[in-house]
């Protein structure tokens, strides 16, 4: 019967060591600059990201979505943060909020956004 507590100290001791390395596995990515294809509320399009500034917890990025231009926008590298506005028509706007992970190649970006058009908040994915 000692063989159970052997084995669950040598567990615990081990825990720590096993989920920090799956912790790093992915990650996220140092840049998101390049072209997106999303989806908000079912609406497909484009998210080009053009520039992100190189320096700075969070860095600025420029770029358009659906064709529009996006406006104070960041990217922040250590959390996965992205958040940007959508300027429709220099009087209606809509606020994107997401979360960038990176699996292998593949990035992926998931939120949502918030139209003051139409009040409400939406859902917004894609891939690079």
């Amino acid at each position: 019967m000692k063989l159970i507590p052997v084995l669950s100290s040598s567990l615990i001791a081990l825990s720590p060591i096993v989920f920090s390395q799956a912790a790093f596995a992915d990650g996220w990515p140092t840049s998101v600059v390049g072209n997106w294809s999303v989806n908000a509320n079912n609406s497909t399009g484009t998210l080009s990201i053009t520039n992100q500034a190189t320096t700075g917890n969070c860095r600025s990025i420029t770029g358009s979505i659906f064709g529009n231009p996006i406006t104070k926008g960041f990217y922040c590298p250590f959390s996965g943060r992205i958040h940007f506005i959508r300027n429709l028509n220099n009087s209606a706007f809509q606020v994107y909020s997401a979360n960038v992970s990176q699996n292998a190649a593949v990035l992926r970006i998931s939120g949502l956004f918030s139209d003051f058009g139409q009040p409400g908040e939406y859902s917004f994915f894609g891939s690079k």
